[in-house]
């Protein structure tokens, strides 16, 4: 998760899948970031459905994390070994 701090792209969390299925939230600094942490405990929301994706369930959590969000301050990134480079952030017309 990256956020744009001036006019340049900062990365503030990771969230990275695990051994065991669960994901996993890494904060890049002591600030944290109350997005993907809140996302981290209480899950995210799926689009167009009452259920939550929670890291407990890496798989799923991880795939509602590319979901589209409307987000000015902040992106999510797939930063897998296929996905493109991360700034600028692809915008949906």
């Amino acid at each position: 998760m990256y956020e744009i701090v001036g006019s340049e792209p900062q990365r503030v969390a990771e969230f990275r899948l695990t051994a065991d299925g669960s994901a996993e939230l890494t904060l890049s600094d002591e600030q944290g970031c109350p997005l993907a942490e809140r996302w981290y405990n209480d899950g995210i929301k799926l689009l167009d459905e009452a259920e939550y994706a929670m890291a407990a369930n890496g798989p799923a959590f991880m795939r509602a994390l590319l979901q589209p969000f409307r987000m000015s301050y902040c992106f999510i990134v797939d930063e897998s070994s296929t996905s493109p480079s991360p700034w600028p952030p692809e915008v949906e017309q």
